[in-house]
């Protein structure tokens, strides 16, 4: 995922509705104010019948303006394009009736793709591609005023049309997300320690079948068969055929009473190849003498990333006139639940309370495939990073690894 191509998702909007409309309608569909064709200066003459488009106003979108990618970033631009579709008959008028079947030949095609997929664009936009909402096109009031403001210039006739929106477009912000070292941990300790909070207090109330308040923690890592338990407190949990699921996984209980019961987040369960790290849905299940199974109500529970190991390869200085110089190189991550292809994975790097630089370009280790999610590489691209020693910050799917280890990018360092 580059969220660097989104800049240009404007003009990739314009050219999907134009791809979309050409192959929906069978009609020439151009880009650009709604003019006559023209020979005159030496330019050819537009090809006639047709549909244009014209992009005559972009808003920003109310609902999603403060919403980020990922806690700790910047919210992205989520834009509102405005669209007008004027139709020309074959002799290039707007206002026959030739012309207003053309255009009710666009409005069709309009409806059919009310949401605009990128399924079948040629080739898909990358522009497009991580536009995290479906753009759903809605067509608006196109009042005599809106088309008489509209229908300025050599020209200034005007031309029946009708409007449309196209939301939301979103183009992802440049700037250095504002990450942080988990609070709580002590990371100069191999592996960090935790703080004990201490008991938790709950309210109990009567229930008919088993029901979950909380995990405690809520947020844990995958673990090996010897590894830490994760509490499910709640109601009713001591009755007999329980199992926990998580996800898509089912976990086995080791231990329960009627307020709480214990299951361990194995590794050998919760692999790359079941699961990813993210928020996940928690249930306790009861499989019926009947054979049917009976769930609880659901709560939440966070899986993170675990990293085991971090190092580099191929390091570049870019420029040793700067001081420091300017760095380039492989960040190599080991470890559990890294992500995937399908997961949104940021990796940052951390130096005296600041983020000096965060990349979204992940990729497999060149060679044989590694067990699933256990071992990324990210290059650091040109201008690089000065050089230093830095923490190293992993985030997948809006949960971060417990662990950040240092990375040194020193010239001194192998």
């Amino acid at each position: 995922m580059v969220l660097a191509d989104t800049s240009q998702a404007i003009g990739a909007v314009a050219e999907l509705l134009q791809q979309r409309l050409s192959t929906l309608t069978i009609h020439n569909v151009t880009i650009g104010r709604p003019e006559p064709p023209s020979t005159s200066g030496g330019g050819s003459s537009l090809t006639n019948p047709r549909l244009n488009l014209f992009l005559y106003e972009t808003a920003f979108d109310g609902y999603l303006r403060n919403t980020p990618l990922d806690e700790g970033q910047q919210p992205p631009l989520w834009l509102v394009l405005r669209f007008l579709m004027t139709a020309f008959d074959s002799d290039g008028k707007s206002d026959t009736s030739g012309a207003h079947r053309i255009l009710g030949d666009g409005l069709r095609a309009l409806q059919e793709i009310s949401y605009l997929p990128l399924n079948g664009a040629t080739p898909p936009d990358p522009a497009l591609i991580d536009n995290p909402e479906p753009m759903k096109v809605t067509l608006n009031d196109a009042s005599s005023e809106l088309l008489s403001k509209l229908m300025q210039g050599t020209d200034e006739k005007y031309r029946y049309s009708m409007a449309f929106e196209v939301r939301p477009v979103m183009i992802a912000a440049s700037a250095t997300p504002s990450y942080s070292l988990l609070i709580g941990l002590d990371y100069t300790s191999s592996p960090p320690d935790e703080r004990e909070d201490g008991g938790i207090g709950l309210s109990v109330e009567a229930s008919l079948g088993s029901r979950l308040y909380q995990a405690a923690p809520a947020v844990f890592e995958t673990v090996d068969a010897t590894g830490p338990t994760v509490r499910v407190v709640g109601d009713d949990l001591h009755l007999s055929g329980l199992s926990v699921e998580l996800g898509p996984v089912e976990l086995p209980v080791l231990d329960q009473s009627p307020g709480e019961l214990v299951f361990r987040p194995t590794r050998l369960l919760l692999n790359g190849v079941a699961i990813s790290a993210g928020n996940h849905p928690l249930s306790v299940v009861r499989l019926l003498p009947s054979g049917r199974r009976r769930r609880s109500n659901f709560i939440a529970a966070g899986v993170v990333p675990t990293m085991t190991a971090v190092g580099h390869d191929n390091k570049v200085v870019v420029d040793p006139m700067t001081v420091p110089p300017m760095i380039t190189a492989d960040i190599e991550l080991e470890g559990f639940l890294l992500g995937n292809d399908d997961d949104d994975v940021f990796v940052a790097l951390y130096k005296d309370g600041t983020t000096v630089a965060a990349f979204d370009a992940v990729s497999d280790p060149p060679g044989p495939p590694p067990p699933a999610q256990t071992r990324k590489i990210v290059a650091i691209p040109g201008p690089g990073v000065p050089e230093d020693v830095y923490r190293v910050i992993v985030r997948v799917n809006g949960q971060q690894a417990r662990q950040s280890p240092e990375l040194d990018l020193t010239l001194a360092s192998s």
